[in-house]
């Protein structure tokens, strides 16, 4: 019995190996560079593991998890992770499969397959699609506007990896003014347009500058950089 237990288990980890060689390469659209994961092996002991039929949406908030290389054995019931590089924050990605390790004599821990990626620590990743406003408090601010100009060839900008906040704004009719309303986040590491730029100034007179991002909203000037995201950045 314990002999077909074990013939059981190593099997499983086989199939757990077998997509990898169609998976395993990372998508330079949709993960940051390599070399900004720790590159280190780590061996653990397969417990469990569950294959969806139907793959299952997740998506990453404000954090980009690293993702792992998996290798896994061939006569033993055990995973070799490797890091390889990080999911983007703020995206929506497709879970195809889990297993459940040892980390040690106390603790256990789920990796998640995000299909086309890699293996990822399961608690990093939460379910469903990802929405902009997530986690957004929506508060308006009136600012007076100093300045406004409509650029006359679109501007490229891209965020790092933090998630600038998107900015909706009314602008008064009668008076020069623009109450603006947190409406969700950009996307880390992504390249936008930027079409209008703004100067404004609060209560208490101090001067903002701000720019209209194509297609989402007016954002912090310095939050953006200039020019294409490039995953090296």
């Amino acid at each position: 019995m314990d002999i077909l237990k074990k013939t059981l288990t190593v099997l499983t980890a086989l199939a757990l190996m077998a997509p990898l060689a169609v998976a395993a390469p990372v998508s330079a659209k949709t993960t940051t560079a390599t070399t900004q994961a720790s590159v280190k092996k780590q061996t653990y002991t397969i417990l469990s593991s569950s294959f969806y039929k139907t793959a299952k949406t997740y998506h990453t908030k404000d954090a980009k998890p690293v993702v792992y290389k998996a290798v896994m054995g061939a006569d033993r019931p055990t995973m070799t992770l490797t890091a390889k590089g990080k999911l983007k924050a703020g995206t929506t990605y497709k879970v195809t499969k889990q297993v459940k390790v040892k980390i040690n004599a106390k603790k256990n821990q789920k990796y998640s397959y995000v299909k086309g990626q890699g293996w990822v620590v399961s608690s990093k990743l939460t379910a469903g699609k990802f929405k902009a406003a997530s986690g957004v408090k929506k508060t308006a601010t009136k600012y007076t506007i100093v300045s406004m100009t409509a650029l006359k060839k679109a501007k490229t900008v891209h965020t790092k990896d933090a998630r600038p906040v998107v900015y909706k704004a009314a602008v008064a009719a009668d008076r020069p003014t623009m109450t603006l309303t947190a409406n969700g986040k950009l996307k880390a590491a992504t390249t936008y347009k930027v079409m209008k730029q703004a100067k404004l100034k609060n209560a208490a007179k101090k001067t903002v500058a701000v720019s209209y991002v194509k297609g989402h909203g007016w954002v912090l000037q310095k939050s953006l950089t200039n020019g294409q995201f490039k995953n090296a950045d």
